[in-house]
Parts: C-alpha cells; sequence; structure tokens
C-alpha cells in the first residue's frame, strides 16, 4: 500500500511511493526505542544488587554469566508457561534469549551459576592477596605473608600490585584494600595482609538467600498488580510525604512502631488461622508471607 501526500494533479490524489515504507520505518524505529527505554527503566531495580555484587567482589564478566544461564532457564520455564509444551526445545529457548541453540543446550543441562572460564579470571584484588598468601617471595620464614615495604623491588605492595593488579595506580590499590579492610597500614610505610580475599563484614550466604527471595516477591507482587491479574498478591503504599530533614528521625520512629504493631497483630492472627484450619480439603497448602518496608520516596 502506498501512502498519499494530499497533493491534486489534474483531480487525482498522487501516491507517494515509498511513504508506507518510510512510515513503517518510523514505526519499528519507536516500538524499538519504548523497548529499551521500558528496559532501561525496568533495570533500574538492578542497580542495589549491582551494589551488591561489587561488595562480594563479583566482576561484571562473572555476573555476565550468570544472567545469562538464569535468563536461558527462566525462558524455558516462560515458554512452558505459555503454551511452548512442558519442555520448550533448545530452539524455541534460542529465538526468545538471543542465544546460540548450542550454548543454550550446554546452559540447561545444569543450574545457572558463573562460567568456570570467567570465575578463574577472578576479582584483581583476590588474585593479588591469594598471591601475596601464596608466591614465596611474598612469605616469611614460616610461611605466613610478610609485611612489605609500599615501594620499592620485589618483595614490596608496589611490586606485588604492578603484577598482579596492572592497570591502577600501587597506591590507588592500597587505598581500597584498605577500604576493604583486608590490608593494614603500618608505620614506616609498610603494609601488612589481614585476609586473603575480599569479604563484607555482616553479608553471608543465609542472609543474602533473604535478600534474594525478599526482593523477587516484591518485583512478582509489583508485577501482578501491574498485569491486574485475579489472584495477584495485595500491594499498596502510601504516597511520599517531604518533611523537615530534623524531623526525619521522628517520622522513621513513627512508621517503625506502627508497622511493627501491625505486624505482630497481624502475625497472631494468622497463627489463629493456621490452628483452626490446619489442612484443606484437597490436602495442599500454600505459602503465604507479609512484608513492610520503608522507602525512600
Amino acid at each position: 500500500m502506498n501512502e498519499f501526500d494530499g497533493s491534486q494533479r489534474g483531480g487525482r490524489r498522487v501516491a507517494r511511493p515509498g511513504a508506507a515504507r518510510t512510515g513503517g520505518a518510523r514505526s519499528t524505529a519507536a516500538a524499538t526505542s519504548a523497548r529499551a527505554a521500558m528496559a532501561l527503566a525496568a533495570m533500574v531495580a538492578v542497580e542495589p544488587l549491582v551494589e551488591l555484587f561489587l561488595e562480594l567482589g563479583i566482576t561484571s564478566p562473572e555476573a555476565e554469566s550468570l544472567l545469562r544461564g538464569l535468563f536461558v532457564h527462566k525462558s524455558r520455564q516462560w515458554l512452558a508457561s505459555r503454551g511452548g509444551g512442558p519442555d520448550p526445545s533448545d530452539v524455541r529457548v534460542a529465538l526468545v534469549t538471543g542465544v546460540h541453540r548450542n550454548f543454550v543446550r550446554r546452559l540447561l543441562r545444569e543450574p545457572p551459576k558463573i562460567a568456570e572460564a570467567r570465575q578463574r579470571k577472578g576479582h584483581a584484588a583476590t588474585r593479588l592477596l591469594r598471591a601475596w598468601y601464596s608466591n614465596v617471595r611474598y612469605l616469611d620464614g614460616s610461611g605466613k605473608p610478610r609485611d612489605l615495604p609500599e615501594k620499592g623491588p620485589p618483595p614490596s605492595f608496589e611490586a606485588l600490585a604492578r603484577t598482579y593488579l596492572p592497570g591502577p595506580t600501587p597506591g590507588v590499590v592500597l587505598r581500597e584494600l584498605q577500604r576493604a579492610g583486608v590490608v593494614e597500614r603500618l608505620p614506616e610505610q609498610r603494609v601488612r595482609a589481614r585476609s586473603r580475599s575480599v569479604r563484607v563484614p555482616g553479608l553471608n550466604l543465609s542472609n543474602i538467600r533473604e535478600i534474594g527471595t525478599r526482593s523477587k516477591q516484591l518485583v512478582e507482587t509489583l508485577m501482578g498488580s501491574l498485569r491486574g491479574a485475579r489472584d495477584a498478591p495485595f500491594y499498596d503504599s502510601v504516597p511520599a510525604i517531604e518533611v523537615a530533614e530534623d524531623r526525619a528521625p521522628v517520622v522513621r520512629e513513627v512508621i517503625n512502631r506502627r508497622a511493627t504493631a501491625f505486624l505482630q497483630s497481624l502475625e497472631a492472627e494468622l497463627a489463629s488461622e493456621r490452628r483452626r484450619y490446619p489442612t484443606s480439603r484437597s490436602g495442599r497448602r500454600v505459602r503465604l508471607a507479609v512484608t513492610v518496608f520503608e522507602g525512600k520516596g
């Protein structure tokens, strides 16, 4: 089909060849732009996860390999739930993910994980610390990492950093490792190793799993509410307000007190429900949870 340009020649409307193709291209570009904008908007939810990965020393290549595996596994579940069959083919998964079917087949053989090729590279700071704990040049007579002068020829921290962490200056590396608490600066410009790897105080496998579970529940609740699903979990919020900065601690205490009282009351009511109706006619049970959190508007 052609689009008319509205001009008149001899009493007839004149078609402008190629206009439909131009309009179609514009429509496709607009759809692509809208899709990219929505993806970018959704990625805001991933920003805290990126910060967590940085604290854990997870590199971008490691995170990308983990995401690719998760993307492929989740895509197969997504296709199956939408009529793609109980076990969608590798070709169908490759089509929706953009991952070659040979890699799809390989990724589906095991649960999502960081690819070994990526994992071996590891975090650069960790490689430096491991060398400090294993390279005989940097060990004392008892096999422990020796205290090193900050500068000078090997064995020194400067030489260690230039060998195992080329790029940033040794001074920048030292400050970052000191901030992470894995090295200690001593008098007379000497440095002591305190840990063979970067660890974050307060973070362990158990509470990180809790972060993952709670975050997943919140996103799934928001998605269900957005789609207007009939059985979507409840979601509501109060509008954000602006308060005087010096009053913020008082308002936060009010939020804390009210939310705690609400959760305690609800917990007692739900416990009563569980005692009164321990089983169902079908014999099946469902898991329900309520989480309250304070957001920064």
